[in-house]
């Protein structure tokens, strides 16, 4: 029998929600700073589908590129998803026509061995004046057992982001910023101090204390993106626009 992995329950505990208090914050932050426009959306490792649900909503037309068959067999049993076309496909062997707006790429290339490969081939599916949005985990000095768990090979700083793109052409960075500000702080404290795993089951489970620090964390996110410049974060997100 096979025992199902840390990011895969991750994944099945998210999998039927349509709110995420980080997952959709995220998705939030990444709606602002790429000015609103609704136009044609492919996310790249869908996982648990909480952002292609939010794009849903705001009116892209969203499509998306899934690893797992079995959570692609999952996503068509719900409402939410439906119309949505989701295609099952590995990003280090795929190549794509330059036709979107938009290319999606979230919490994905840190679980990618070879991400300069990852990277070439999702830009292949943007179109010019198009942009790429990718987000990963930030700091290499905080990686550690929960990395592990959730199958990563590396954290980012943003130099290694940057280095990461000069494998691309005709590109500008339009935005490269620190997010969760506010998480970075718990978390050096139970990794790095305590050496224990952060507990982050509000997320998952119902009962008035989770519902209570889940409206404190939300807060804390909307605070945030509030803010003009975020010097530290849990994860960095890069924006890179395609240019002629």
């Amino acid at each position: 029998m096979i025992t199902p992995s840390f990011l895969e329950k991750q994944q099945e505990q998210l999998l039927n929600k349509d709110y995420d208090v980080r997952i959709s914050n995220l998705a939030a932050f990444i709606h602002h700073k790429i000015n609103k426009i609704p136009g044609k959306i492919l996310d790249i490792g869908v996982g648990n589908a909480l952002l292609i649900k939010y794009f849903n909503n705001q009116g892209y037309k969203t499509s998306g590129i899934e690893l797992s068959q079995r959570l692609i067999n999952d996503y068509k049993k719900q409402k939410a998803l439906r119309g949505i076309n989701f295609k099952k496909g590995d990003i280090t062997k795929l190549q794509g026509d330059a036709e979107y707006d938009y290319v999606l790429c979230c919490d994905v290339l840190e679980h990618i061995k070879d991400d300069k490969k990852a990277i070439k081939n999702l830009w292949s599916f943007v179109k010019i004046g198009g942009v790429l949005i990718i987000s990963v985990p930030a700091h290499p000095h905080l990686f550690g057992e929960r990395d592990k768990m959730l199958g990563h090979h590396r954290r980012y700083n943003k130099q290694q982001l940057i280095n990461l793109t000069s494998n691309l052409n005709s590109y500008k960075i339009s935005m490269l910023t620190y997010w969760n500000i506010f998480g970075y702080f718990p978390y050096y404290f139970f990794e790095k101090i305590l050496h224990k795993k952060i507990n982050d089951n509000f997320r998952y489970k119902k009962g008035l204390i989770n519902r209570i620090t889940i409206t404190i964390v939300d807060l804390l996110f909307k605070l945030e993106a509030k803010l003009p410049k975020i010097p530290i974060g849990l994860s960095l997100v890069i924006v890179i626009k395609k240019i002629k």
